[in-house]
């Protein structure tokens, strides 16, 4: 049973003396107050400049600020490893809950599961982590009853601080991790935080232990594998209670995040989903963490970047703990061209989360906003560094890096190592090209400057300026659609005609056809009279969600007329998106379909008149 009433106020009152320890006003926090600002102070955060060798920064405990705290994965003493999922929900409940405590500073889960099932020292946990306190405790079941001990502990010295036990009926009906999460947050010194924790409990008690299972493999390092594990555990709850908000923000949060993986191949119709989730989630519960996440990281992937800051600095200002509410402002500041802002919420972001999982991408995104302010040797450093935290990142994914060190160094007057780093990017993958480059919102002048700062960079490192639409790469032809992003093409595709920059150029105006763009971001420019079909030339089969949708848009746009001329337009000979589109028209029975293997690079060299794209909502 739990403890008796009086020694839950008892330890109440000992928060109190630590809250006044810490000056009682959290003076040190930022407390937003209608938009999302830079930390006061940015903790220094050092790691190597160097591939070859990386440890994580380690930040330190003396400008920490005073109400601090970690708190690290909860131990299953039961034994079953497959009852690991209760002690990871208990652990990021009470995270997520004492991140709304006033006045506290709460590490992100991600960092504090980088200990998960290793010997170590809470003091030194605290100089990694820049804490002072650290929350540790440990589960059983014993019976019926599930069994959990928690202690608050110094970092300074190692001590104990406050010890208890609290003994849970599973049969309560409500997540055993959000009762404890609630009294130990009250045992702090609040009762704020009691009804978050209702936010993600569900009246059916099997849902409630499918989205405890589902978030688990979400606190481990990041892979596909795990996102679609959780993708599945979280459909299978809300097949069992519907009406769970929780579940759906944290479904449409994972789909969002393998589109986010995979790149521009998804089905169309995923993003979809997530969006309907997303609006129902709202419906039920606006101001929760889970939804505001889940709505400005859609935001994030449908280009929506100044929406997605609004969702950003609402997130923060609700909670200030809110790692994910810092870094989406971050990425979002920084595709509207605002990057010194983004290295201030960069900075607060990996402030919270040191241990991050992905803390190569918070490195990348750092170095690429240091090159957009002009701080080459910066940008050379914490790009390095992303290098060096994930060395066995994915082709693609290096060679961008070497791109950014490449334009930094000549940038910087350093001609042979930007030769060097250029000739690294092209040797891991060779489809980069100058041209490729484009601004995530074409609607802003300053990120568009940077943008040609960058392929500057690149132009007098020696990167290619552009594909050739003439190459021939020796493929056969085939009728299948690709899953890869970019590659070699055929010369052909079945049941359309192949068509050059200079043929493009007669066929306009005789034949005036319809013009279909699937090009990812660009400058927001095309061929004249262009309709956008963003995410048309996806992959996947012939009967997917995203040729269904396009056999509705056609109807549309050709009143069911299958001889009307059709041009598709995607990106150059060297990518799949264009070539794609055609396939999928010529299965829905269009009978002059044109493909214009050029792409949008071509048409760029050649002087074809360009126009404004006009986005369809499709």
């Amino acid at each position: 049973m739990p403890r008796p009433l009086s020694r839950v106020a008892l330890f109440a009152g000992l928060a109190g003396l630590l809250l006044v320890g810490a000056g009682g006003t959290g003076w040190w926090l930022y407390r937003g107050t209608g938009s999302v600002q830079p930390a006061t102070e940015v903790l220094p955060i050092s790691a190597p400049a160097t591939t070859q060798a990386y440890t994580p920064p380690n930040v330190g405990v003396s400008t920490v600020p005073p109400l601090s705290m970690v708190v690290l994965p909860f131990e299953n003493l039961g034994g079953n490893p497959k009852e690991d999922y209760l002690t990871d929900g208990i652990t990021e409940d009470v995270t997520t809950d004492l991140t709304r405590v006033p006045g506290m500073f709460v590490i992100a889960r991600e960092s504090a599961y980088a200990y998960k099932g290793k010997a170590f020292d809470v003091r030194k946990v605290g100089k990694e982590l820049g804490v002072r306190y650290a929350v540790e405790g440990s589960a059983r079941k014993v019976g019926n009853t599930l069994r959990v001990n928690a202690q608050l502990v110094s970092t300074d010295t190692g001590l104990h601080v406050w010890a208890d036990r609290f003994d849970i009926d599973p049969e309560a009906g409500a997540m055993q991790s959000d009762v404890i999460a609630a009294r130990l947050a009250t045992t702090l010194g609040t009762q704020v935080i009691q009804e978050a924790s209702a936010q993600t409990r569900s009246n059916n008690p099997d849902a409630s232990d499918l989205i405890l299972r589902a978030r688990s493999p979400l606190t481990q390092p990041a892979s596909m594998q795990r996102e679609e594990a959780a993708r599945v555990l979280f459909e299978h709850a809300l097949q069992l209670d519907p009406s769970s908000g929780y579940a759906m923000a944290r479904l449409a949060n994972v789909l969002i995040s393998l589109r986010l993986d995979r790149g521009y191949w998804l089905d169309g119709s995923e993003l979809e989903r997530a969006a309907k989730l997303v609006a129902a989630a709202q419906a039920l519960m606006p101001d929760s963490d889970a939804t505001l996440a889940a709505t400005g990281f859609l935001y994030e992937v449908k280009g929506n970047y100044r929406e997605a800051i609004t969702t950003a600095e609402r997130l923060t200002n609700l909670n200030p703990n809110s790692f994910y509410g810092f870094l989406l402002a971050a990425r979002s500041k920084g595709a509207v061209g605002e990057a010194e802002q983004a290295i201030s919420l960069l900075a607060k972001a990996m402030q919270l989360n040191p241990r991050d999982p992905y803390i190569f991408d918070r490195y990348w995104r750092m170095g690429a906003a240091m090159l957009a302010t002009g701080r080459y040797e910066e940008a050379i450093t914490w790009t390095e560094r992303a290098q060096a935290a994930w060395p066995d990142a994915p082709a693609r994914n290096r060679s961008n890096r070497y791109l950014v060190i490449a334009a930094a160094y000549a940038l910087n007057g350093q001609a042979d190592n930007a030769r060097r780093a250029a000739s690294e990017a092209s040797g891991l993958w060779p489809f980069w090209t100058i041209r490729r480059w484009a601004p995530e919102d074409p609607t802003s002048d300053a990120r568009a400057a940077q943008v040609k700062q960058f392929q500057e960079g690149q132009r007098l490192a020696g990167v290619r300026d552009h594909a050739d639409e003439d190459a021939d790469f020796g493929v056969p032809q085939d009728d299948e659609l690709r899953a890869d992003l970019a590659g070699y093409t055929p010369t052909t595709v079945p049941g359309a005609q192949t068509i050059r920059t200079f043929e493009l150029a007669h066929l306009l105006p005789e034949l005036k056809p319809i013009v279909l763009d699937c090009a990812g971001p660009s400058w927001g420019q095309s061929i004249p009279g262009a309709i956008s079909l963003l995410d048309s030339g996806v992959g996947g089969g012939l009967s997917d969600g995203t040729q269904g949708r396009l056999r509705a848009k056609m109807r549309q746009l050709t009143n069911g007329e299958l001889s009307l001329p059709i041009v598709v337009a995607g990106w150059n000979s060297e990518r799949f998106d264009g070539r794609n589109l055609a396939l999928r028209l010529v299965a829905l029975g269009y009978k002059q379909i044109y493909w214009y293997r050029g792409g949008r690079e071509a048409w760029e060299v050649a002087g074809l008149p360009e126009a404004k794209l006009t986005p369809h909502d499709w």
